[in-house]
C-alpha cells in the first residue's frame, strides 16, 4: 500500500464529509507536516479549504462562515487544546 496515497485519501474523505462550502483545516504540529507532505496548497484549495490554522494559534478570528475540519493527533497536549476547540467560532466542527 502506498502510504502517501492512503493519507491523501483519508484527508480527502474528511473534507468531502464536511459537505460543500468554505472550510478551515485546523491542525496540530504533527498533522501540519503530514498535510504539507501529501497536498500542495493549490490542490487543497480546489477542495474549498481556504484557511489552514494551527490549533495552538493564539491569533484566532471569528469566522462563522467557515466550517472547521479538525485533523489532530491524540496527545496529552491535545487534551489541553480541546478546551480551545470550545472557543472556536466556526459554523461546524468535523
Amino acid at each position: 500500500m502506498n502510504v502517501v496515497f492512503a493519507v491523501k485519501q483519508y484527508i480527502s474523505k474528511m473534507i468531502e464529509d464536511s459537505g460543500p462550502g468554505m472550510k478551515v483545516l485546523l491542525m496540530d504540529k504533527e498533522t501540519t507536516g503530514i498535510v504539507s507532505m501529501v497536498y500542495t496548497q493549490s490542490e487543497i484549495l480546489q477542495k474549498e479549504v481556504y484557511l489552514f490554522e494551527r490549533i495552538d494559534s493564539q491569533n484566532r478570528e471569528i469566522m462563522k462562515h467557515l466550517k472547521a475540519i479538525c485533523f489532530l493527533r491524540p496527545t496529552k497536549v491535545l487534551h489541553k487544546s480541546c478546551r480551545l476547540l470550545r472557543q472556536i467560532q466556526h459554523t461546524m466542527i468535523w
